[in-house]
């Protein structure tokens, strides 16, 4: 498919795409790599994303590359398209225009931003490089499958390389810091295991986490002093910051600190809350510790998948014994089966579980191993008074929230 098919629009006989006052045909981008840039000026990835694009635009041109990048713009105000187009050094399909619809629905746009790179014949080389170009700048280019397989060596050859020096020392940043902003030297941080927290006070699961992470933290201090959590805040300001700082019983890196930055990039933190293990050797143990934590707690300790097997076994030895399928007075409607959930909210006790559930899929419905098995939950009187506060209705052939 070429350029003049994907901006083909019914009513015109050649579509023209617009750099401010001027139109520019597409016959002018054939032959060229081309960027579609799918973008919104009121979202803050979008412009947190376009000065990088803008920089790696640049320095392509100043080479005599061959590349070419049009916005596809999501805006409903025609002044605000208006404002972001001008900061942009490139093409844009105009305001509203009917193709961007089909161009969003033709490449299945799921995500802002998104640069979906074409290819010189016309075809679709990558449906996204924005983290591409996040990571490694011009290096990316031209976004072919080769280029990419070279970058993917690179990565891993840093990965194994990786210290805490490396990716928490920049420039005359070489520290972290405590309580009323003293300054500790990563330096020594060396050789121990290390929590990356990236949260923010504003954010309502970071602050529902917390509380989790922190007695994690205080168990795990108590038998292993060679072990330290590091705040990394999305906060928006240093009240915000100090605030939610304070409660927290470990270090930081100080407010609005360029690190983060690089940080998120290396671990490809896409939400927070986010917890990267680092072993003492400094490199990655697992980019998953804060699901660790909120099924295992302190449990999960060093955070490595042998210690993690090693709790799974213990768990695999708990269930010996209990039975596969049963019935309940909680749940008369549908047998309950033992299944492995990650983590659940117990429709008996209405506190969290995990792991092992008496669980009904039809409804939704959990129940705790020992809420399943105590021996009297299916007495009349015990079922008279769960049954009509549980929240539940059911219509015999599903149950589902009243």
């Amino acid at each position: 498919m070429n350029l003049n098919m994907i901006f083909i629009v019914s009513s015109w006989s050649e579509f023209f795409l617009e750099l401010f006052q001027y139109k520019v045909p597409v016959s002018e981008l054939e032959g060229k790599f081309v960027g579609l840039y799918f973008s919104l000026s009121s979202y803050k990835a979008c412009l947190g994303f376009t000065p990088t694009l803008v920089d790696v635009y640049e320095k392509l041109r100043a080479k005599g590359e061959s590349f070419e990048i049009v916005m596809i713009s999501l805006d409903d105000e025609e002044e605000s398209f208006k404002k972001y187009f001008g900061s942009m050094p490139w093409l844009a399909l105009p305001f509203r225009d009917k193709s961007c619809e089909k161009l969003a629905r033709y490449f299945e746009l799921s995500a802002l931003p998104t640069l979906v790179v074409i290819g010189p014949d016309g075809k679709t080389l990558h449906s996204n490089v924005a983290e591409a170009i996040e990571e490694h700048g011009i290096q990316a280019y031209p976004f072919t499958p080769e280029k990419f397989a070279e970058l993917e060596e690179i990565e891993k050859a840093k990965r194994e390389a990786q210290t805490l020096e490396s990716i928490l020392v920049s420039g005359d940043r070489d520290f972290v810091i405590g309580k009323d902003g003293v300054k500790i030297p990563v330096s020594d941080l060396v050789g121990k295991n290390i929590l990356l927290y990236f949260s923010a006070h504003w954010c309502p699961p970071c602050r529902a986490f917390l509380p989790k992470l922190i007695e994690a933290y205080q168990k795990i201090k108590t038998k292993e002093e060679a072990f330290e959590v590091i705040f990394i805040s999305s906060d928006r300001d240093q009240t915000s910051f100090d605030e939610f700082f304070s409660g927290m019983p470990w270090l930081a890196l100080p407010f609005g600190d360029k690190r983060k930055a690089s940080l998120s990039r290396t671990f490809k933190v896409h939400g927070i809350p986010s917890l990267i293990a680092i072993g003492p050797t400094g490199r990655t143990v697992t980019t998953e510790a804060r699901n660790l934590v909120m099924i295992h707690g302190a449990d999960a300790y060093p955070f490595t998948e042998e210690r993690i097997k090693e709790i799974e076994a213990q768990y695999e030895e708990m269930a010996k014994g209990w039975p596969e399928k049963m019935k309940h007075a909680l749940h008369e409607e549908h047998e309950l089966v033992l299944t492995k959930r990650r983590i659940y909210r117990c429709n008996g006790c209405e506190t969290q579980g995990h792991l092992w559930s008496f669980y009904c899929e039809e409804c939704d419905f959990d129940l705790h191993p020992k809420c399943a098995l105590e021996e009297d939950k299916g007495s009349k009187d015990d079922e008279e008074k769960a049954s009509p506060g549980e929240g539940w209705k059911c219509d015999g052939e599903v149950c589902s929230r009243a």
